[in-house]
């Protein structure tokens, strides 16, 4: 397996390429960073009962459906995707115990940074004093590969997430973000640059997996990405009823907001 550092790249590939490798069996870790704005939904999520698809519709904004769990996220510049495509063996069998695994060395990666982190289950890091978000994962089978997707927040616009998510008082939901969402620059007034991310990440994820060299992402499997956006970011897509009733807008792990009452329901910690 290689390390694929593919710097910024645009037309949703920092979505489609993962599909596209584990579709194909290409197996790798993936490093990118969007060059474009869009929102991403999770696979079990409803459309219609999470965005609000005039306001995204009104700011041009793009939406895809990924198939690997996870909520509805903002994708953007200042985020390092780092995205896992390997054979289910070398993946733990439950997933609980691959989002722990596959964590740690995002958890390294952070620390490295100068932000103290913990995880938080399922598929949350926040930080150690705050308790802000600072990195949401995703994982799942795609074919016959086992995938496992996060970003690196170097930065976030709380503000935009809060327009584009369907709830009654987006003023609130934004004070939401703005309490429970983390980002590099805002932990630590530093704006790190993608590749130095980059270097730290790839390091930390060949401490626990077979990676060896860096590799060049083949035409055909750029062209297979370029068609699975079509299907990804189609009407059927996009609309299929997933059965889910959304009735909590999920901040961070352990923080809800009702999406009809407004209340917030917080775990103990």
């Amino acid at each position: 397996m290689k390390v694929y550092k593919l710097g910024r790249v645009g037309n949703l590939r920092s979505t489609t390429l993962f599909h596209a490798f584990a579709r194909a069996g290409l197996y790798g870790l993936i490093l990118v960073e969007p060059d474009d704005t869009y929102l991403s939904l999770g696979y079990f999520d409803n459309l219609q009962q999470v965005v609000d698809l005039e306001r995204a519709k009104t700011l041009n904004i793009p939406i895809i459906r990924r198939e690997v769990g996870g909520g509805t996220v903002l994708l953007s510049r200042g985020q390092v995707f780092y995205q896992l495509v390997v054979p289910k063996s070398l993946a733990p069998f439950k997933v609980e115990d691959a989002y722990k695994k596959f964590s740690q060395p995002v958890m390294e990666t952070y620390r490295q940074l100068g932000i103290e982190v913990e995880y938080k289950p399922i598929n949350d890091i926040i930080t150690k004093g705050t308790k802000r978000k600072i990195s949401g994962q995703g994982a799942g089978d795609i074919g016959k590969a086992f995938v496992f997707v996060g970003n690196i927040l170097l930065s976030f616009d709380t503000q935009l997430m809060a327009e584009l998510l369907k709830v009654p008082d987006k003023e609130l939901l934004k004070s939401l973000l703005d309490e429970n969402i983390g980002w590099v620059e805002r932990e630590t007034g530093r704006l790190p640059d993608f590749w130095d991310v980059v270097e730290l990440l790839e390091k930390s994820f060949r401490k626990v997996l077979p990676l060896e060299g860096e590799g060049e992402v083949p035409q055909e499997i750029l062209e297979l990405a370029d068609k699975l956006k079509e299907e990804l970011t189609s009407e059927e897509a996009l609309f299929e009823d997933t059965g889910r009733n959304h009735k909590l807008i999920k901040i961070r792990e352990g923080v809800f907001l009702e999406r009809e009452s407004l209340k917030i329901l917080r775990d103990k910690e």
